[in-house]
């Protein structure tokens, strides 16, 4: 729902919203932050609609996840990295030996139930 205030040269009735838009950007800055203001979308966790911020954050809860934004670009460089290394085959000296580890257990497990 949108909420208004009068604009004190017009007299005019304006959205807040519109009014905080103008004055970031006469600040120089490239976007508002407007308590309210939601975009709703489609949940690719769940197929929910989000419609509020409240909605997020319990969709967030009850799925498990959190928002991209809250990482930080070069943890997020360092992941692609790593995915990039996995899929490429490259792989640490400690992941061969705990998979090297992990194959001889099973091995040995398999032997003794015969």
């Amino acid at each position: 729902m949108a909420r208004w205030r009068q604009d004190r040269k017009t007299g005019k009735m304006i959205p807040i919203d519109e009014v905080a838009l103008a004055r970031d950007l006469s600040e120089g800055k490239r976007h508002a932050n407007i308590h309210g203001v939601f975009d709703s979308f489609v949940s690719s966790v769940d197929g929910t609609v989000i419609h509020t911020a409240r909605q997020l954050r319990e969709h967030n809860i009850r799925n498990n996840v959190v928002n991209a934004g809250e990482f930080s670009a070069e943890w997020l460089a360092e992941k692609a990295k790593e995915r990039a290394d996995h899929y490429e085959g490259r792989s640490s000296r400690a992941e061969e030996l705990a998979r090297k580890q992990a194959i001889y257990e099973i091995i040995t497990r398999a032997e003794r139930n015969g």
